[in-house]
Parts: structure tokens; C-alpha cells; sequence
């Protein structure tokens, strides 16, 4: 009676322990009949011990292999033909009744160990791992995406890069690679936040993501730079899919607090070809090709030419930053001014340009190298180079009459105090008298940067200069912040200017321009005045000053 009473009181405690378990355990009869099951097991299979008692384990515990999705051999079969304990290798998916799936690892073990012949069924003890499985998988992605986009991060998609160079090379294969880059993530971060910069950026993966579907491999590279891999395709059907990207991304429009917003871009394009045989040199490629493309000016694409592009460093990044360093170094730039015509009673201005000598003393034009000044941050040199020497020639008293002359400023200059110091030291020394100074700064810039802008400016104004504010009618704010910048001229962008003859619409924009301007005490300019007809309808308009190759050249300065 007493062994009885013993024997009743171990089951219990065996259940109660066997019911308090975390792991989930399911026992068999020998033909794999479930008899028992506890809560865990429940929980995890969806079955109840009521609905699963009398079942075959196989329709109950439905295991799969996690890597290949295939259904795992009977376990009740392996454990009676063994007569062992085992645990099968690797992680398994449970598939629960309701759908769910639950990332396992579980050991199955014989009842009666004393061998086959003996054994009573099997007990399969499972380890429910979804949880670590899922922080797992997340350390994983994250060290291979970028965290803001989800798209590919550099690293990773390098690897894709690499594997589409071997198969260019090892099996004919045909790739290619293409890199945007957006141009306004800067000045949204500077006007409204880095949030609304980083909404501009999820936004534009979304859209790629859509946009070229499972056909490309997408990397988020850069600050503003995605990578596109286009695999198994020929160069020419890469730039057809790069001019459709250009296409929809000139109709897709970032929307923050209201307001709406173009995306601008450029687009380089490499074909990937057993031609290259190091990602290295590809990048390379394809990010000259890039460079090339925001020469060409905004919503442009380059396409890589080895033979135009390669051959000559002169389209190689890196020698332009060593030629642009020299030349700063060593006076390798050149003054230029534009004179600007007035259309009433007073004097003309003139705008000082600059210029950079290559090689064999030719001339650079800016759009090839303004642009990698300003992305390395060499903007306030070049200004304070181009400011001091005008001083200097201005200082002479030899040069342009006494005449006002405008000096354009980069956005990065405007907010460098140290710069503004040297700037004030430089044009005090120089005995120009301050009034005949104009700086000239781009709409976006100020804004951008506005209230060191209006410090900036404040200080200049103090002195004596003045202020012409560039490509107006072109940023996010025009005549919403007008009213607070101290200006003097507005200078309304030449792309209006150049299409006054065949489009109203530009007409439009430069008559309201210049009217308020004009409501507002503040004198015009219109720029890019390239022929007759659009001269007659800035002068009909009332505008008080044109500048254009129509009616004055660039000379030396």
C-alpha cells in the first residue's frame, strides 16, 4: 500500500514538473501515437492534448527543415530503429496549426532505454528559439542594411558587385551598374530638420524598390547615393531602364509639412563586362560617370565610355582634387568678368568669374570643377582666393573705372564664421571703397542657411556692401523669405530667361518677379539674355539690368 501511495505521488510530481516546463514535450505510444502532451506543447502546436491524444506524432508535430523547407524523416521511426536519444542537427520549423511558425531545436529519446525490443514509445522535448532566432536574423540584417532605408549597405552590395564581375568574367555574363544621387537631401536637412531628410530618403528607396522591382539590386551607398545592379542585361537595356527611372523620378514629389518638393538628380551609367575585372575599377567608373552627369546639369544621365571617359585622367576624380589643390596652391586660376548691362540711367556692373588653366594653359570652365570643390568642402578657399586677388586688381584703381563689380559666394562660405573674419580684414585692407561690392549668393544657399545668412550679411552691410541674391525663383521659398533677406538685386534665374520667347509661363514668373522686386525697393537682373526677342521682352517688362553671352562675353579679368 505504501509503494502504492509512493508511486501515485511521484506521477504527480513528474506531471506537475513535466506541466511547468518552458519546453514543450510530447509522449508516444510505440506506434507514435500521441498519449500525452503539456501545456507548452499545447501552446506551440496548437492542438490540445483532448483533440491530439490518439494521433499519429507526424500530424501533430509538423517539422520541416528551416533551410530547405522540407519535411523531416519520422522521428518516432529513427528513435525505435536506434534505441537511442538524439538530437538532430540545425534549427527546425514547427508549423503550428494555426499557421504560425515557431523556430525549434528538440531531442527525441526512447522510453524504455534497455533496447528495441523493450521500448514503450518515444518522448520528443522541443526548445521553442523564435524569439532568438528573430534577434539573430535582425543583428544579421542590420550589419548587412542600411538601417534607415532597409535597402543593401555598402559592404553588402559590394559582394553583389563582386560576385557579377566574376560571372562578367568567367562566363560572358553581362551586367550593369548604375549610381544616383540625389541633390536636394542637403537643403531639406538644412531648412526643415534631418528628420524631414531622412523621410526623403525612405521615400526614395520605396519608390526605387517599386519602381525596379525584383529586376535590380538596390544599395543605399552614400549620404544621397544609391547603387542600382542591373544583372543579365546589356548596356544599351540599362540606359533604357536608367532614362525611365529619370522619367518617374521627374514626376515623384517629396511632400513635408505641406509643401511639395522635386527630386532632383544625376544618373551614371557602366556596363559590367569581362572588360573589368576589379570592383574597384567599376566604381570608379561608375561614379566619373556620375560626376560627368551632374556636369551636364540637373536630371542628367552619363553613360561610361572607356574610351572617351578612361583614357584621358582628366574625368578621373581624384586627379581634378590634386589639380584643384594645386591650383590653389600655386595661383593656377584665372579672373574673368561679365559686364551687366543696365537698361536705365546708370552704370554697368560687372560680374568676376573664374576660371582654372589645365595642363597646357587651357581654360577649365566651372561646371567641371565648381562641383568638386563644393562636395570637398574647398568652397571657402577658392572664394577667399577669387576675393583676394579681385582686391588686389581692384585696389590698382587701373581696372574697370571705379565701376560696382559682384563677387559670387558659395552656401559653405556663408556659414563659416572664420571666413566671414578674413573676408571683412580683407576688403578693409584693400581700401576699395565697400559700396562698390556686391556678393552674390543663391537663393537656396540663403535660405538654407538663413540665419547665418542674415548674420553673414549684417556684417557686410555694416561695412558698406551689398547683396545680389542669384538664380532666384528656383528654391523652396522664394518670395516667402524675401521680405527678411537684405538684399539688394535679385538676379531671376536664367532658365525663365531663356524661354521667355516661347513660353508664357516663364514670361509670367519673370513680369511677377521683377514687379514685386520692384514693389519691394530692390533693382533686377536678368541673366542668360541669349538673343534679341528675349532683350526686347525684359526690356518691355522693366527690368533693370541684363547680362548674357548675347550681349557681353566672359574677357579677362
Amino acid at each position: 500500500m505504501g509503494d502504492s501511495v509512493q508511486t501515485d505521488r511521484e506521477q504527480e510530481l513528474a506531471t506537475a514538473t513535466l506541466e511547468s516546463m518552458g519546453d514543450g514535450v510530447i509522449r508516444t505510444d510505440a506506434a507514435g501515437r500521441i498519449d500525452y502532451m503539456n501545456p507548452a506543447a499545447e501552446r506551440l502546436t496548437g492542438w490540445s492534448l483532448a483533440e491530439a491524444k490518439g494521433c499519429d506524432l507526424s500530424e501533430i508535430y509538423r517539422v520541416i527543415s528551416e533551410t530547405h523547407r522540407r519535411p523531416r524523416q519520422n522521428v518516432v521511426e529513427m528513435c525505435l530503429a536506434e534505441g537511442r536519444p538524439f538530437s538532430p542537427p540545425g534549427l527546425f520549423a514547427l508549423m503550428a496549426r494555426d499557421g504560425n511558425e515557431y523556430t525549434i531545436r528538440d531531442t527525441i529519446s526512447p522510453l524504455a532505454p534497455a533496447g528495441p525490443s523493450t521500448m514503450h514509445g518515444v518522448v520528443v522535448v522541443f526548445r521553442d528559439l523564435t524569439h532568438m532566432r528573430t534577434a539573430e536574423r535582425e543583428l544579421v540584417f542590420q550589419a548587412s542594411h542600411d538601417p534607415l532605408t532597409g535597402l543593401l549597405n555598402r559592404k553588402n552590395f559590394e559582394r553583389y558587385l563582386v560576385a557579377a564581375i566574376e560571372s562578367a568574367r568567367n562566363r560572358s555574363a553581362l551586367h550593369a551598374l548604375l549610381h544616383l544621387e540625389l541633390m536636394e537631401l542637403t537643403l531639406v536637412n538644412d531648412c526643415y530638420g534631418r528628420v524631414a531628410g531622412d523621410e526623403m530618403l525612405r521615400q526614395v528607396a520605396v519608390f526605387l524598390e517599386r519602381e525596379l522591382g525584383e529586376s535590380a539590386i538596390l544599395g543605399r551607398v552614400g549620404g544621397s547615393d544609391f547603387h542600382i545592379l542591373l544583372e543579365r542585361g546589356s548596356l544599351e537595356q540599362a540606359v533604357e531602364v536608367a532614362e525611365e527611372l529619370g522619367r518617374r523620378l521627374n514626376l515623384f514629389r517629396f511632400t513635408w509639412g505641406g509643401q511639395h518638393f522635386e527630386v532632383g538628380f544625376h544618373i551614371g551609367v557602366v556596363g559590367v563586362d569581362g572588360s573589368r575585372s576589379h570592383v574597384t575599377q567599376v566604381l570608379e567608373d561608375v561614379e566619373s560617370a556620375s560626376h560627368l552627369a551632374r556636369q551636364s546639369g540637373r536630371n542628367k544621365i552619363h553613360v561610361f565610355d572607356a574610351e572617351r571617359d578612361g583614357a584621358d585622367d582628366r574625368f578621373s576624380r581624384r586627379n581634378w582634387i590634386q589639380r584643384i589643390r594645386r591650383s590653389l596652391a600655386e595661383d593656377g586660376f584665372r579672373l574673368y568678368q561679365q559686364q551687366i548691362d543696365s537698361l536705365g540711367d546708370g552704370p554697368p556692373l560687372h560680374e568676376i568669374l573664374v576660371r582654372m588653366t589645365g595642363p597646357e594653359e587651357d581654360l577649365v570652365p566651372p561646371d567641371r570643377f565648381i562641383p568638386l570643390v563644393e562636395s570637398h568642402e574647398m568652397a571657402p578657399l577658392l572664394d577667399r582666393w577669387v576675393i583676394r586677388k579681385s582686391l588686389e586688381i581692384l585696389s590698382s584703381g587701373e581696372i574697370l573705372d571705379n565701376r560696382a563689380v559682384t563677387l559670387n559666394l558659395s552656401g559653405q562660405s556663408l556659414g563659416d564664421e572664420i571666413f566671414l573674419e578674413h573676408l571683412a580684414d580683407m576688403v578693409a585692407a584693400a581700401g576699395v571703397p565697400a559700396d562698390r561690392l556686391y556678393f552674390e549668393i543663391t537663393e537656396t544657399h540663403a535660405v538654407a542657411n538663413l540665419s547665418r545668412a542674415l548674420d553673414f550679411m549684417g556684417a557686410l552691410r555694416n561695412m558698406g556692401c551689398r547683396f545680389v541674391l542669384d538664380d532666384f525663383g528656383t528654391g523652396f521659398s522664394s518670395f516667402g523669405y524675401l521680405k527678411n533677406l537684405p538684399v539688394d538685386i535679385l538676379k531671376i534665374d536664367g532658365q525663365f530667361v531663356r524661354d521667355l520667347d516661347h513660353d508664357p509661363i516663364a514670361r509670367a514668373m519673370v513680369a511677377s518677379i521683377n514687379e514685386i522686386a520692384h514693389l519691394m525697393g530692390l533693382e533686377t537682373i536678368a541673366e542668360w539674355v541669349e538673343d534679341q526677342a528675349a532683350l526686347e521682352i525684359v526690356q518691355d517688362m522693366g527690368v533693370d539690368y541684363v547680362q548674357g553671352y548675347f550681349l557681353h562675353k566672359p574677357l579677362p579679368l
